[in-house]
Parts: structure tokens; C-alpha cells; sequence
């Protein structure tokens, strides 16, 4: 089973599915959700998150037009999940909320149009200028 949590604790996860992709998203947003130059997640089904704790979330407009949510600790601040409407059967957690971090391994680097000139990519992952659809 796979586990995660945020920084401080207060809310912590488990997921019953296997995981269904995982990547780095560069885009402007990701980079300031979590503070940094890119944003790894894994994409599981829907019904297979079962959250503990209290999170908090805002609404944003995707790159579709569709709104996505993000939830986050609301006392640590740490970015967990995602859930753009566009996929309402997925969810997206944060790859660096998990307790083992071997689950986490790039299928895909997606809007590397907007990474920084000094990012360096793995050649043998796909990347896609902007997403993937």
C-alpha cells in the first residue's frame, strides 16, 4: 500500500490502486504550487485516495479551461493533491508527499516550455512542450 503525508504531519493518505502514470510538470503554476521548478506527481484513480486530516483547497483554471482543484495542508501549506475536472475519475498526488519515494519514477515530463533554461532532462523519458492531450 502506498503512503504519504505532508510536512508536518497533520494530513496523511493511503492509496488502494496501483498507480496509473506519474511525471514532472514544469508549468508556471506547478513550479509556484510547490515552490520549486517543477511539480512530480503519480495520477491514481479517484476512489482509490482515503485522506486523513484536514486539508484545504483553492480553485484555478486549467490549461483546458476547466477548473482544478488543489488541496493542501492548511497548517504546513504543503501541496498534496490535485483534481482537475477535466479527469473527474483521477487524482493527482504530489510525488515528493510519499513516505517511500521508490513508488515515483517519470513517465513523462509535461509544459517543459516553461522549465528553466538550466533544467536538465532525462533523455529516455518523453517530453511534451506543453501537456500530453
Amino acid at each position: 500500500m502506498i503512503t504519504g503525508k505532508c510536512f508536518c504531519g497533520a494530513v496523511q493518505y493511503k492509496i488502494e490502486a496501483n498507480i496509473l502514470q506519474s511525471g514532472v510538470c514544469h508549468c508556471h503554476a506547478c513550479q509556484r504550487l510547490t515552490g520549486g521548478t517543477a511539480w512530480p506527481f503519480i495520477v491514481i484513480p479517484q476512489e482509490s485516495l482515503i485522506v486523513q486530516g484536514e486539508t484545504k483547497e483553492f480553485v484555478r483554471t486549467g490549461a483546458s479551461g476547466k477548473p482544478a482543484h488543489i488541496s493542501f495542508c492548511g497548517i504546513c501549506g504543503s501541496t498534496l493533491f490535485g483534481r482537475p475536472e477535466i479527469w473527474p475519475h483521477i487524482r493527482i498526488v504530489s510525488a515528493n508527499s510519499l513516505d517511500d519515494q521508490t513508488y515515483f519514477s517519470p513517465d513523462m515530463h509535461v509544459w517543459t516550455e516553461d522549465a528553466p533554461a538550466w533544467a536538465l532532462f532525462d533523455p529516455s523519458i518523453p517530453k511534451f512542450n506543453q501537456g500530453p492531450i
